[in-house]
């Protein structure tokens, strides 16, 4: 394995190379993301800090992907901008349908789909904080804009940022007619369709709609009904309205609807000889890491395979802003997210109907955002604003359960949680002395959470039809009114700039970050049901350095840091007794922990028609604090020994694109990347079946363009990787985990107007 993976990276080094930029002009709404340097690499405009300014002058360690290079790329989602940063980890946990996306960067994230959990990753997309993991995974249709801001970023985007945050924004309408359609076929029967046109109505008002279509067979072959295992279709529409009634303001509207339906995930079961459903039920796996089905891309799952799972997502957004003179604007943003799903999933992943859960769920959020905005080249540039905050869940939860007693129990439990939050925000830059740059920022955030909870009678099934319900369990859950709770932060930030030249600098900073609390989403007892669990905060110390030197050929960014968690949350495996399943999921604060590495960037143009681009991150995270039932004795341990999920030591990317020209108004260009992520574990329990080892992801393409007309031939995962993306123990019951998508190539038809 070793050496065909060197060969393929061998391959893919040689054939890496980066197409020369060309002009992407800054939009007055801070859209787009390049300006032309004439003879070097082009400088990159972000709006991390919700203003616009060079990349090179955010005193912060982020990332960014251009308009113009997305263009070039073949994205699905999220997971694939993993690769345009160091220290990220992004996966599918494959535990509902659409997506449910497990981001982590420096070490910190979640991966668990109940929305009772909040992210700790925030994903921004044109301005609204998506507060769910499901529905993050968002598609990579009409993105105009990535960037990775890694560290806390608790002044101007929040709670639930401690480990950063993903800020996607989309072009806004044009004037002019312009557009592009794309075609593309793949491995595994994979269509997709997605096209995006915009143009002036009148004078003051343009129109951009856009659309897409997705089918796939999938990359999981289930055995048990011998067909594919993963096939899913995706709708979306978008349309966005550009208004610009009077000089100095513009309102800007859009809508989105989105639907998947699809086969639920397939889990594969990784049993060890003394797990219950191997003892019992004779599910065992035939070697350690080896699912019981034999092969990690086959399912022996005998759950629907009907298309049955959907997932459909409603977002509007309004946008206002009114430039005050040369320097200042107001904006103000309003988000409306609803999202419903429903899902009949096997998390057993055997022939038998051991543990299956049917989970309908529906999100609500709404927001809104006013702030002020200072640019210019004065002294003094700031940025202040206001947020509220409005969400509602709800869960309709059964499982399916046939190992914990008749031959089938049935236990419901229906889960509502409410969340109120409000927050002032600022943070200003003052230039001190000449090229000596202070930045100050602070956030006060007020959060009121609320959830109720009730178990409904219990059913014995014999056949799979009702029979005579039976008493609720004693123990179980029976709640009249919501419980309540509240928690507020004061979340600084602090940092020093100074410009050596115009094209070197170096800062230091430190930030807070902070993590809502909360109340267990799939409790089993009346205490877990009550009882809240607390906030988190992370402190971060961060020390680094900007530079473009050889004349604008080379970009090289820096940084160095040393983060510190308090009361981080946990989410155990506990026993509890007198249940329908004898356990239940707990998040606790249990532990403190202290997270510390580097990380570098680099861009370089060696000669014409040749980019080169890389980064480097290393990581070492460790428990320094961490008490707790682990192991599900009864029995609080020291858990210090065990490893963070989701934080290997290395993470690396190196790749390029070369263009040159083949004739008259046609040009080729070859691209390829290596992504390694170190080995990292998957569960709490550091299972050592669900173990990753160090993976090379290897993408790379082949295109020719004709005029407006484009030809790609591409790959992606090329060396095959079946890391896990997500691993869970139900200790001494049974585990399961899911693959990383495989191989896969195809071919993409590109026209643009």
């Amino acid at each position: 394995m070793i050496d065909r993976v060197k060969h393929v990276s061998l391959l893919a080094v040689a054939a890496a190379t980066v197409w020369p930029t060309t002009a992407v002009h800054a939009q007055d709404n801070g859209d787009a993301v390049q300006e032309d340097t004439p003879g070097g690499l082009n400088v990159i405009v972000v709006t991390a800090r919700k203003r616009e300014e060079s990349m090179q002058d955010v005193p912060a360690s982020i990332s960014a992907l251009s308009a113009e290079e997305l263009d070039k790329r073949f994205d699905s989602d999220v997971r694939d901008f993993a690769d345009s940063s160091p220290n990220i980890v992004i996966d599918d946990t494959q535990q509902g349908p659409g997506g449910v996306a497990a981001v982590y960067i420096r070490g910190i994230g979640v991966a668990d789909v109940e929305k009772s959990v909040d992210p700790a990753v925030g994903v921004v997309f044109d301005d609204i904080y998506i507060g769910q993991s499901s529905g993050s995974l968002l598609r990579a249709i009409d993105i105009d804009r990535v960037e990775v801001l890694r560290g806390p970023q608790g002044t101007l985007f929040g709670r639930n940022a401690t480990g950063g945050v993903i800020n996607i924004a989309r072009s806004r309408p044009t004037y002019d007619l312009s557009g592009k359609a794309r075609l593309t076929y793949g491995r595994f029967d994979s269509w997709k369709i997605e096209g995006v046109a915009s143009t002036g109505l009148t004078d003051n008002l343009a129109i951009k709609l856009s659309a897409a279509y997705e089918k796939s067979d999938g990359y999981i072959y289930n055995a048990f009904y011998d067909q594919p295992g993963q096939r899913s279709e995706f709708y979306a529409l978008s349309g966005t309205l550009l208004f610009e009634p009077v000089e100095n303001l513009t309102i800007q509207l859009s809508y989105d609807h989105q639907k998947t339906e699809q086969d639920p995930p397939q889990l594969l079961a990784i049993n060890r000889s003394t797990d219950l459903f191997c003892v019992v039920y004779n599910q065992c796996s035939p070697a350690p890491g080896v699912p019981t089905s034999g092969d990690r891309y086959v399912s022996i799952s005998d759950g629907r395979l009907e298309k049955n799972a959907t997932f459909k997502l409603d977002m509007a957004i309004g946008k206002a802003t009114y430039e005050i003179g040369s320097d200042m604007q107001v904006d103000y943003i309003f988000g409306w997210l609803k999202t419903d799903e429903e899902i009949n999933q096997d998390f057993d992943a055997a022939p038998l109907t051991l543990y299956h859960t049917d989970r309908p769920a529906r999100w609500r959020q709404t927001t809104n955002e006013l702030r002020l905005t200072k640019g210019g080249t004065g002294p003094l540039t700031f940025v202040l604003g206001g947020y509220l905050w409005d969400s509602r869940y709800t869960i309709n939860l059964k499982n399916y359960i046939g190992f914990a007693g008749p031959p089938l129990l049935t236990s419901a439990q229906d889960v509502t949680q409410t969340n109120k939050s409000w927050a002032i925000y600022g943070e200003a830059d003052y230039e001190i002395v000449d090229r000596l740059t202070l930045t100050l920022g602070a956030r006060y955030t007020k959060d009121k959470k609320s959830s109720i909870v009730n178990d409904l009678p219990i059913f014995i099934y014999g056949t799979l039809v009702e029979q005579n319900p039976i008493a609720t369990l004693p123990g179980a859950i029976s709640m009249a009114t919501p419980v309540r709770e509240s928690w507020s932060k004061f979340t600084p930030r602090v940092s020093l700039r100074y410009e050596f030249t115009d094209d070197v600098m170096a800062y230091a900073l430190w930030s807070r970050g902070y993590r809502g609390g909360g109340f267990n989403g799939r409790p089993s007892t009346i205490g877990a049901a009550t009882i809240p669990y607390d906030p988190e905060t992370l402190d971060n110390y961060e020390a680094g350095f900007k530079a473009e030197l050889a004349n604008g050929l080379v970009r090289l960014n820096g940084a160095v840091f040393l983060m510190k968690y308090d009361d981080m949350q946990q989410d155990l495996d506990v026993p509890a007794p007198g249940t329908s399943t004898g356990r239940e999921n707990r998040t606790i604060n249990a532990s403190s922990a202290e997270l510390k590495g580097f990380e570098l960037d680099l861009t370089a143009l060696p000669f014409d028609g040749f980019t080169l681009r890389g980064n480097l991150g290393y990581l070492d995270a460790e428990y320094k604090d961490f008490v707790g039932d682990i192991f599900s004795t009864g029995t609080p341990v020291d858990a210090t020994f065990l490893d963070i999920r989701r934080a290997p030591k290395w993470t690396w990317s190196l790749g390029g694109t070369y263009e040159t020209e083949i004739g008259e108004n046609a040009t080729a260009w070859v691209t390829g990347d290596i992504h390694y992520i170190g080995a990292h574990e998957i569960t709490f329990l550091n299972n050592p079946n669900l173990r990753n080892d160090g993976q090379y992801l290897i993408d790379a393409s082949i295109n020719v363009r004709f005029d407006r007309t484009t030809v790609s031939l591409f790959g992606k995962n090329l060396a095959d990787e079946d890391g896990w993306t997500i691993g869970y123990d139900v200790q001494g019951i049974w585990s399961y985990g899911a693959p990383r998508p495989r191989r896969t190539w195809g071919v993409a038809l590109t026209q643009t107007f």
